[in-house]
């Protein structure tokens, strides 16, 4: 079996993403639901994490076809991967992206998780004696985590030469996690008041994307 070099490197990428980020996950596991402000909505909690797991299923399928693992699904690949029809050279650059993307999405949710440090929770909470954090990946954007999960699924979806979910990546996933964006900012916004609004106002109320890009939110 000899796989592409786009999947290889997304192979690794996500076993260092997922060494490195195992404790950090283990800890916000174990806080997960005991903030003083908690909201249980599906749309909120689960949602995001529901089509981010659908996602990188699929997206998994798209590399297993890209790489001629899934003969019976071959039937695919004009639909999941460019493999076919799309020129070398074009789907070279766009698989490459892919993988520099997920790196960089990798960076930024890891990053975002270990700033959070002892107020990080897997869920959309506010924790008890939780403090504005501005340190770290939070100097660049509001919501490092969240901007680094789109990053992640949306460059694993180009390095598998998979239009199919890199638009259910922007379409799909990317607003359910600004919509959760939106409902942290506003519990935070009650709960440490002006502190936060300073932060917020500092990026610029960027919360994926950071600053120092013109276009963005």
């Amino acid at each position: 079996m000899q796989l592409n070099g786009p999947t290889v490197a997304t192979c690794l990428i996500v076993a260092l993403g997922a060494a490195v980020s195992t404790p950090v996950l283990v800890q916000g596991f174990t806080r997960r639901g005991t903030g003083v402000k908690y909201e249980k909505r599906f749309s909120i909690q689960r949602a995001p994490q529901f089509a981010t797991l659908v996602n990188v299923a699929l997206v998994v399928i798209a590399f297993c076809v890209a790489n001629d693992l899934l003969d019976n699904m071959a039937w695919l690949s004009p639909v999941v991967t460019l493999v076919h029809g799309a020129p070398q050279g074009i789907l070279s650059f766009v698989t490459w992206l892919g993988v520099a993307l997920l790196a960089s999405g990798m960076v930024f949710m890891i990053g975002g998780w270990y700033s959070l440090g002892d107020c990080f929770s897997t869920d959309a909470e506010v924790l008890d004696g939780q403090t504005v954090r501005n340190t770290g990946m939070l100097r660049y954007v509001m919501h490092p985590a969240y901007s680094g999960i789109i990053q992640s699924v949306l460059g694993a979806s180009l390095a598998a030469g998979s239009p199919l979910n890199a638009l259910i990546a922007l379409a799909v996933v990317a607003p359910l996690w600004l919509h959760r964006a939106k409902y942290e900012e506003k519990i935070l916004t009650e709960t440490l008041g002006q502190k936060y609004k300073e932060y917020a106002e500092n990026l610029r109320w960027r919360r994926l994307v950071p600053p120092i890009f013109p276009i963005g939110v």
